[in-house]
């Protein structure tokens, strides 16, 4: 069993994500109604499915290709889901719409790879740098207050039900 790369869980979330939300926007863009609420729920099972897959892919190809695939399920699964017809083509409004929100997940995904990578890159130059300036003497090192034990419980104690516990003396 291999170990997936750092960034694919990363990329499996942000391809489905923004792909149920650009599916939705798109095709209320391209001059359907707003899916209704079991449709959403269905578009977000497909779409994170393929979020999914997408994180075991790497590259831009495979990337491109899941995206797609979700514009093209997503839009099945709004029209099998809320009974959007509109013929045996798309409207080209709809499908410019699924294309452009191809080119946006796209960007949003390579965005939040590149980020995600040069985060970490800052990250370990600044994380060493942070802990060498500290330094910790452990001879010299004491609690900031003073430790103060009481011989009797206080009666906020003994009211909260952690006193002395039992049946009555005369049951025992």
């Amino acid at each position: 069993m291999t170990t997936p790369a750092t960034g694919a869980p990363l990329r499996g979330v942000v391809v489905g994500v923004s792909s149920v939300l650009v599916t939705a926007a798109a095709h209320d863009l391209g001059g359907a109604s707003a899916p209704s609420q079991s449709a959403v729920v269905a578009l977000l099972a497909v779409c994170l499915g393929i979020g999914w897959i997408a994180s075991t892919r790497r590259g831009t190809g495979p990337l491109v290709t899941a995206l797609v695939a979700a514009q093209a399920l997503g839009h099945l699964t709004l029209v099998a889901v809320d009974g959007h017809v509109h013929g045996p083509l798309l409207d080209p409004r709809m499908a410019v719409a699924h294309a452009v929100a191809v080119a946006v997940g796209a960007a949003a995904v390579r965005g939040a790879e590149t980020g995600s990578v040069r985060a970490a890159r800052s990250m370990r130059r600044i994380v060493p740098v942070v802990l060498a300036a500290v330094t910790v003497d452990t001879d010299t090192v004491r609690p900031s207050l003073p430790v103060a034990r009481l011989d009797a419980p206080s009666r906020l104690i003994d009211h909260s039900g952690r006193g002395t516990r039992g049946p009555p003396a005369r049951f025992r």
